[in-house]
């Protein structure tokens, strides 16, 4: 079947814009007829290759400066489950939009699967997804999912030759939309009769995607046994092995415990399968999981792998979701923060290739270009941006960092009863108040209070109150600047407190064929102490073995932003960082490291050498 644009429909939005966006089928009938038009090509970067081996969290975490490269093939994996309000919202739209403050995710280095979920029959991961997810090396799965009195699979399971068509019509689009499988999401019963069919489409469409696509994965969530009875297990058993066994992982449910966790272990080392095919479910909602989700979601991933398995993080865009756009930047970076210590870091490899940056997560309030704003770069809905500052496309996020933000793990939680006198109470008086006398009404609410090096940070409900600290003076820190960029919608501010530290900022494999040059773009709005400029020192690494490089030259892009070019005499890098000669609060713009530029083929090597040195943390 060839390619056209079925699924991009039209829409009609203000001034009567044609939209292009991209939309689920909500049927098995509409996907049929879909694939009878063809499928549209879309604009869909590969997938990023990585390396063969991982960091372990916990040692960034702790800020080790010597990190220990463990197979990736060993470690438990993590999958994320993106769930925000039924999906298909800014993020439907193939050239984007101006919804500026709409959900994003930028935590990729630590995530091996994204799959993205609605509750519609066959979910299509947006193009942005797909395309920043693989930029970082992550896995993308679509989500296949019927609920209540839903007879869609009497129709898929009449027949093996039914089940094999909507198996081959799963592959086609996860081949055509280049992502790598499926979530198997099933929440309504099947009829006992129909189970044989159940499984033999479970086999059949795993086998076949791992033929057609590479390093596809095809997982099982736990709801429907293989009696055809909708029943949520909790742990793999005899209910729920069949599928398990027939594809590559089992998603299991949330109200699981540490004894059923043990049970699930034992019974896959029985069966001969990994244990790390076992995802367990992590509900950052709560809804029934231990350690009730949200910023103690750290306590459910700490059983987790302490029993070697994989984990499924269902809805992490709660941070977004629950307590509005305002304070997301900041909850995202502690929600992950916590988590970190449990996760591994895998690395993209950039063999040949020009590794560049300028943190722009996909969205800001402003498009830059070169330090300008610029209104014309992109289109949004189709229409020319000329005019328009804000934009939300997740297409144009660049690479992110590798690492959690340091000193953002809370270091103690507590917690509080507060109670309120609330008068004349609508929903205590039917929404009528007390009209007879002024009687108060006490009202018991808990605030959970979390505090990090930096932070006392106060929860109650949804509304949330940041106290800063006194500054630590050996604190060296960074956290992401929305308000301008260099290029596109942000960059990266440091704070250096203590200057015989360096920010440690990408884990990264880069083999070149020549000697490697890189530039840092930067500003410095103020310094700290009154000292002067301080040009940013290049902190390179590779097998622990860290240089410090200092700028061959220095020249100035515009009235804000100066550009560092560094000149190396090494040619494979596994880690780039930035320090600083002093106190000083630094924006960084843009980083770029690739090979030599034709201006520098004639430099003396001495020069070049005299601005290499070994790198000791004092």
């Amino acid at each position: 079947m060839e390619c056209n644009n079925s699924i991009l429909e039209t829409t009609e939005m203000a001034k009567s814009t044609e939209v292009r966006e991209l939309l689920p089928f909500k049927t098995l009938a509409e996907l049929y007829n879909a694939l009878d038009n063809g499928l549209p090509e879309l604009p869909i970067a590969y997938i990023t290759e990585s390396v063969d081996y991982v960091y372990r969290g916990s040692d960034i975490s702790a800020q080790q400066i010597s990190l220990e490269k463990v197979d990736r093939d060993e470690q438990p994996r993590t999958l994320v489950c993106h769930d925000m309000k039924g999906g298909y919202l800014e993020d439907r739209f193939l050239s984007g939009s101006t919804s500026h403050e709409s959900y994003i995710f930028y935590h990729w280095s630590v995530v091996d699967t994204f799959v993205y979920f609605s509750h519609h029959f066959v979910t299509i991961p947006p193009c942005g997804w797909i395309n920043t997810a693989h930029h970082h090396g992550v896995k993308v799965l679509g989500t296949i999912i019927t609920e209540g009195n839903n007879d869609t699979w009497n129709t898929i399971l009449a027949s093996q030759e039914d089940a094999k068509k909507f198996a081959d019509t799963l592959v086609l689009i996860a081949k055509c939309y280049q992502f790598e499988g499926w979530l198997l999401n099933i929440e309504n019963k099947i009829k006992q009769e129909d189970i044989d069919n159940l499984i033999y489409f479970v086999n059949y469409l795993t086998e076949n995607i791992h033929k057609e696509i590479e390093n596809s994965e095809i997982i099982w969530y736990d709801s429907v046994t293989n009696k055809g009875e909708l029943n949520w297990q909790n742990e793999l058993n005899e209910n729920n092995k069949e599928f398990f066994l027939h594809c590559d992982g089992i998603f299991l449910n949330y109200n699981w415990t540490e004894s059923k966790l043990g049970n699930s272990c034992m019974f896959a080392k029985e069966l001969g399968r990994d244990i790390k095919d076992i995802y367990v479910g992590l509900d950052v909602w709560g809804r029934g999981c231990p350690g009730g989700g949200g910023f103690n979601s750290a306590y459910a991933l700490d059983l987790i792998r302490k029993q070697g398995l994989s984990v499924a993080i269902f809805a992490p865009g709660w941070t977004h979701e629950y307590f509005g756009p305002n304070t997301f930047q900041v909850l995202e970076d502690l929600f992950w923060a916590q988590l970190f210590p449990y996760l591994y870091v895998h690395v993209s490899i950039y063999e040949d290739e020009t590794f560049k940056t300028s943190f722009c997560r996909g969205a800001g309030i402003c498009y830059y270009y070169n330090g300008e704003e610029y209104f014309e770069p992109y289109k949004i809905n189709g229409e020319s941006a000329h005019g328009r500052k804000t934009f939300y496309n997740l297409r144009m996020q660049q690479p992110q960092l590798t690492v959690s933000a340091p000193h953002s793990q809370f270091t103690r939680s507590t917690q509080t009863t507060l109670i309120e006198d609330v008068e004349n109470d609508d929903e205590v008086n039917n929404g009528q108040g007390d009209k007879d006398n002024d009687t108060k009404k006490p009202r018991t609410r808990i605030e959970r209070i979390y505090e990090n090096r930096k932070n006392i940070i106060r929860v109650c409900d949804n509304v949330v109150n940041f106290e800063e600290k006194l500054p630590a003076l050996d604190v060296n820190t960074f956290e992401f600047c929305d308000q301008f960029s260099y290029n596109g919608g942000g960059c990266l501010k440091l704070i250096t407190r203590d200057h015989r530290l360096y920010h440690r900022l990408f884990l990264i494999h880069i083999d070149l064929k020549h000697n490697i040059q890189a530039t840092i773009v930067y500003t410095e709005l103020g310094t700290l102490m009154n000292e002067s400029r301080k040009d940013p020192v290049l902190i390179l690494g590779n097998n622990g073995d860290l240089k410090s490089i200092l700028p061959y030259d220095s020249v100035r892009v515009n009235a804000k932003w100066r550009k560092c070019i560094y000149l190396t005499n090494l040619r494979t890098v596994d880690e780039i960082g930035v320090s600083f000669l002093g106190k000083c609060e630094c924006y960084l713009g843009e980083i770029v490291l690739g090979k030599r530029d034709h201006r520098f083929d004639n430099c003396d090597s001495a020069s070049v050498a005299s601005r290499i040195s070994d790198y000791h943390v004092v």
